[in-house]
């Protein structure tokens, strides 16, 4: 039996809870799994998906964003931008709606940037 890897972006607290939240990723269907730290992402890497480790993942890569959405804007366009052309991730498709119509405030945006979590991994 052959196995159909995804390159799955995690997003987090990084290492910290990286060995759990793979092993989980690896249970739903198997990964290859990379993690986007505040730097930046590997641009070698065509990701099928994303999983955010926790709801308020934007705190660690923006200390500004309470009340500004440049860098997290930053970091999901680059997401966008490093993501596979046949990908069928949920949660590429809204992050690519946010940017294409951003919220108009930043309790708004910070609602949109919670969304992106999903605790059970199913939509990646």
């Amino acid at each position: 039996m052959i196995k159909a890897l995804r390159n799955i972006a995690i997003l987090g607290e990084g290492i910290t809870n990286f060995n759990e939240k793979y092993a989980e990723l690896e249970k739903e269907s198997p990964t290859e799994a990379i993690i986007i730290d505040p730097d930046g992402i590997v641009n070698a890497y065509s990701y099928e998906g994303f999983a955010f480790l926790n709801e308020n993942w934007y705190r660690k890569y923006s200390p500004n964003w309470q009340t500004d959405s440049s860098a997290i804007d930053k970091l999901l366009t680059s997401l966008v931008r490093s993501s596979s052309s046949h990908s069928t991730s949920v949660n590429l498709t809204k992050i690519k709606d946010y940017l294409s119509s951003p919220p108009e405030s930043i309790e708004e945006t910070i609602k949109a940037w919670k969304t992106f979590y999903d605790p059970h991994f199913k939509d990646i």
